[in-house]
């Protein structure tokens, strides 16, 4: 398994996005957020979600939990949120940070996916796209309505007002999809859209057909998006996952000595928090409450 992260400030002063990985008994997890550009915060938004994100799976291995299941997915999901809050709770100047949040788990054949928000999750084999998420964004729904085309998205005035986010007010459970059968030769993209609204699927599916290393392919599609991306560009972050050999890693978990408390306190809080009843089988959202990026 072959591994590379990207993650830029495009045009903007700030870098909101946040990328990591975390390996444990020979599974890995990879996690990719996008702090919202119009709040203040979120900046720590992505980061503390994905930090959190990956202290969960830590634990959930260490206790041989079934972390292949809708049900962890919404835990480890509910922890990041609470995470922000714990922040939050004694931070007042952050309390409108927010984030999106996506997450990848592989072990040997068997992957899972979870988002929220519109950092999307690629999947490929045979160099063709299998899936890819569905972003939680007004944009989406337009197109699901048949107002625009899915491939408008990208330049859609609303692409950037989202409708579910980590760290908002109300915690609402991600989508997921659950994958058996991953083998040598398929490839994981996941992406904040300052990535993939220059970088199309053809791109993807182009590089990834001819490249054999994970790096050598974000530094081509790297090259496309500047190309094509305006002096005012977003954030934009990718991390590409080359599936090979038994998928198993050799690298050592990089733990937090402080792992195991802070994730006991992080998790009573996730249990305390305020859930909205949305399941990974719902096919629309609340857009009454979405938040929006900032373009600035």
């Amino acid at each position: 398994m072959n591994v590379a992260s990207i993650s830029k400030t495009g045009g903007r002063r700030y870098n909101q996005d946040y990328v990591d990985y975390a390996v444990a008994e020979g599974t890995v997890c990879v996690a990719v957020a996008d702090g919202l550009g119009a709040y203040h915060g979120s900046e720590f938004a992505g980061e503390t979600a994905v930090k959190a994100a990956l202290k969960c799976f830590r634990k959930a291995v260490r206790r041989d939990d079934d972390i292949f299941s809708g049900a962890f997915m919404n835990k480890l999901f509910k922890y990041a949120h609470a995470a922000i809050h714990k922040i939050k709770s004694v931070s007042p100047e952050l309390r409108q940070g927010c984030t999106t949040l996506s997450v990848a788990i592989v072990r040997d054949d068997k992957m899972i996916c979870a988002h929220e928000g519109d950092t999307r999750i690629y999947f490929f084999r045979d160099g063709k796209t299998e899936f890819f998420s569905k972003d939680h964004s007004l944009a989406r729904l337009a197109a699901d309505r048949g107002e625009i085309s899915y491939d408008d998205i990208r330049t859609h005035k609303d692409q950037n007002k989202l409708t579910r986010v980590i760290g908002s007010d109300y915690f609402v459970q991600p989508d997921f999809k659950l994958c058996d059968g991953v083998k040598s030769g398929d490839a994981l993209l996941v992406c904040t859209d300052g990535f993939w609204e220059y970088v199309y699927e053809a791109d993807m599916e182009k590089a990834i057909a001819e490249g054999t290393d994970a790096a050598l392919i974000l530094t081509s599609l790297e090259k496309i998006l500047v190309s094509r991306a305006p002096e005012n560009n977003d954030n934009y972050t990718a991390l590409i996952v080359l599936f090979g050999g038994d998928n198993s890693f050799s690298a050592v978990s990089r733990d937090d000595e402080n792992d195991e408390s802070d994730d006991e306190k992080s998790e009573k809080n996730a249990d305390d928090d305020k859930t909205s009843g949305n399941n990974a089988d719902d096919k629309t959202d609340n857009a009454s409450e979405n938040k929006e990026k900032s373009n600035d």
